[in-house]
């Protein structure tokens, strides 16, 4: 019994060891954590429409009661966190990921593109011709997903104050 009870608490003091190295959220390579790593702070903003209609980005994308992953969302502004402890590439497909939803030239969140229709990425208002889930997150990119048609066009993402 004894050794029992002192092999549980060995696991339990190893799994409180704060000086390990992030450990990656399921489904992606995206490194998460207790807390928020700013070696790198940098805001992305996303507009998904869909069929011509404002679908949110939901708050705390890769935020649990335990653990932040290095891209999160607070709230419903649109506004990817990009608080990484490196330089290395972090994409639209590795939010989505996160998310734990589809991204692809013919998926948004779950929503498909149905006969006639087609997804139309922009990056800074500029067409991007690429697959989407291969946007490189950038400070201050204004990234519009749609699925449709309407296409609409969107104005230019007006940053609040400190971002």
């Amino acid at each position: 019994m004894r050794l029992a009870a002192a092999i549980v608490l060995a696991v339990l003091i190893a799994a409180c060891d704060q000086t390990t190295a992030p450990t990656p959220a399921p489904a992606t390579n995206v490194p998460c954590g207790p807390g928020e790593v700013l070696t790198r702070h940098e805001h992305a903003h996303l507009t998904i429409l869909i069929r011509g209609q404002i679908k949110a980005v939901p708050a705390f994308i890769g935020i649990t009661a335990t653990q932040i992953c290095w891209l999160h969302t607070h709230d419903t502004s649109g506004i990817i966190h990009i608080e990484a402890g490196d330089a290395r590439t972090l994409t639209l497909g590795d939010l989505f990921a996160v998310w734990r939803q589809p991204l692809s030239q013919t998926t948004i969140d779950g929503d498909r593109v149905g006969n006639g229709e087609s997804i139309q990425a922009t990056v800074n208002q500029q067409p991007y011709t690429g697959a989407p889930e291969t946007i490189v997150l950038r400070d201050h990119e204004d990234i519009v997903l749609q699925l449709g048609a309407p296409f609409l066009t969107p104005q230019a993402y007006l940053w609040p104050p400190g971002y």
